[in-house]
């Protein structure tokens, strides 16, 4: 889930220079600083598994829904190659049948791969919508992990170069996450427009609910 990482880095590091620093007594091992390993959340806690499988369901379901598509062009194409066989150029410039179908088949290539382009982008919308609620939903545990060790900031491990494993509160948010959130709803989304040249590409799908 390495894709996953910044936007939920940017969304903690948000959350830190939100918080309050903690101004009563601290325990032995507190600091100023938690650091908090992303990837380990989402690879450990029930809430971070559940989210990685429902989007991997919709992008297998993306690609079943491109597949008899990629099949028949390749069929289309497959077929013209044969029909091609031992025909000059002239031969070929002549053959309007072969030519028509030629001409049918590259702008069936390109309405499929607009189609493609556009699921790309549902996709990564769907992704980016996700981990904005993935991140609501455990900046709560993520503040309570930071009261308890006295910290006003948290860091992204992927951002810090050294730090001593008791500044590491990855094992605290997974664990208290595992006690009260298992599961997160995910909905497949249409990306919005894409501004400028990039707009004339054929609208995406229309959106449909993960299993």
């Amino acid at each position: 889930m390495r894709a996953l990482k910044p936007l939920i880095m940017a969304a903690a590091l948000g959350l830190a220079f939100g918080a309050a620093p903690i101004a009563s007594a601290q325990p032995a091992q507190s600091s100023a600083v938690i650091v908090l390993n992303i990837d380990q959340v989402i690879a450990q806690s029930d809430i971070g598994r559940d989210l990685s499988t429902k989007l991997q369901q919709i992008g297998q379901q993306m690609q079943s829904e491109l597949q008899p598509e990629g099949t028949a062009i390749q069929a289309e194409q497959q077929s013209i190659q044969t029909a091609a066989q031992g025909k000059s150029e002239a031969q070929l410039r002549a053959d309007t049948a072969l030519q028509g179908r030629i001409n049918a088949l590259g702008q069936r290539i390109q309405a499929f791969r607009d189609r493609q382009a556009g699921m790309a982008r549902d996709f990564e919308y769907t992704q980016q919508m996700t981990l904005q609620d993935f991140n609501q939903q455990i900046t709560p545990i993520v503040r309570e992990v930071m009261t308890a060790r006295g910290a006003g900031v948290v860091l992204d491990s992927g951002a810090v170069q050294i730090a001593d494993p008791q500044y590491d509160a990855s094992n605290d948010v997974v664990s208290r996450l595992n006690q009260r959130l298992h599961t997160i709803n995910v909905t497949r989304r249409s990306a919005p427009p894409p501004q400028g040249p990039a707009a004339a590409t054929t609208p995406s799908p229309t959106p449909a609910p993960a299993h």
